[in-house]
């Protein structure tokens, strides 16, 4: 196991490997069998109503196509700047309010239950 990206990010695509929340996997290195398994991937994000199918499937298959397709690249790479920049913005704005204690949630119990 390798130690999480330092980016902060969830994943990091370097050459033929994935990391993914600080876990390595290695990708094929046929273009074809890696455009295969993201269109697999995409496919399952899909179907994510099927029971092993889910909806993560999606961003995973389209970040191993970012690898091979330079226009989904490209929307990768303008996505991961948008969050970025967006990420600063909630951090400098957090900075700059006063610190405020959370107060406990409680949990209000209905009346026909406090029976």
């Amino acid at each position: 196991m390798t130690e999480p990206t330092k980016t902060g990010g969830f994943f990091r695509v370097r050459g033929h490997t994935l990391e993914v929340m600080g876990r390595t996997f290695r990708l094929p290195s046929n273009r074809l069998a890696r455009m295969a398994v993201g269109v697999l991937f995409v496919l399952g994000g899909i179907f994510s109503f099927l029971p092993v199918l889910g909806i993560w499937m999606l961003p995973l298959g389209l970040v191993i196509l970012s690898i091979d397709i330079p226009a989904v690249r490209r929307m990768r790479r303008r996505s991961e700047v948008k969050w970025g920049r967006r990420r600063q913005r909630q951090r400098a704005m957090a900075a700059t309010l006063p610190h405020r204690p959370r107060k406990f949630l409680r949990f209000r119990v209905p009346r026909f239950l406090s029976r």
